[in-house]
């Protein structure tokens, strides 16, 4: 996986492809730019939560474009695939602080947790924990840039977007399946 920016973005005319998919009676909603994925979420897309991160795009439904996400997002929750390899683009809808962060986050192993002061020192910046907190609740791809892998100082879960009961079953989905495969 990589995150991309680009400069021709705004020649897009801000059009976010999308399409929803029913995993293991979830519903979430992706969506991606002519760039690379751009958000993760449970709902539908034409719902509040991807309107939160991109307010002024024009949303046009796609299977095609979303397909390979789909697809790797399933394989991620069988177990059978631990890397995401499709590009990601979030650069609208994040920060350059944001995405310092989301890039530190998106090299945590599979099955692997981190604390948010270990993100804060590992981008030169200590003191920054709640910051890097609040960066990575805003993640706009979930599972893709693994933001459940972040965990309080303490060991515990913590906040997530979908639920703090969700962000501790991907922790635990992932170290089963890394238990079987090592």
């Amino acid at each position: 996986m990589h995150l991309t920016s680009s400069n021709n973005y705004k020649d897009s005319a801000n059009t976010l492809f999308y399409d929803n998919v029913t995993i293991r009676k979830n519903n979430y909603c992706l969506a991606a730019s002519k760039n690379g994925l751009a958000y993760v979420g449970k709902e539908g897309c034409t719902k509040l939560p991807l309107r939160t991160f991109y307010p002024n795009n024009t949303l046009i439904r796609n299977p095609q474009v979303l397909a390979p996400y789909i697809q790797e997002l399933k394989e991620y929750f069988t177990g059978t695939r631990k890397n995401f390899t499709l590009p990601i683009e979030i650069n609208q809808a994040c920060s350059p602080f944001q995405q310092q962060v989301l890039e530190k986050v998106a090299q945590i192993s599979y099955g692997k947790t981190v604390s948010y002061g270990k993100i804060a020192t590992a981008i030169n910046n200590p003191g920054a924990i709640r910051a890097v907190a609040h960066a990575v609740a805003l993640n706009p791809v979930l599972f893709f840039i693994p933001c459940h892998r972040v965990i309080l100082n303490n060991g515990k879960v913590g906040k997530y977007r979908l639920g703090t009961k969700v962000k501790a079953s991907l922790i635990n989905l992932e170290k089963s399946y890394s238990h079987d495969n090592s």
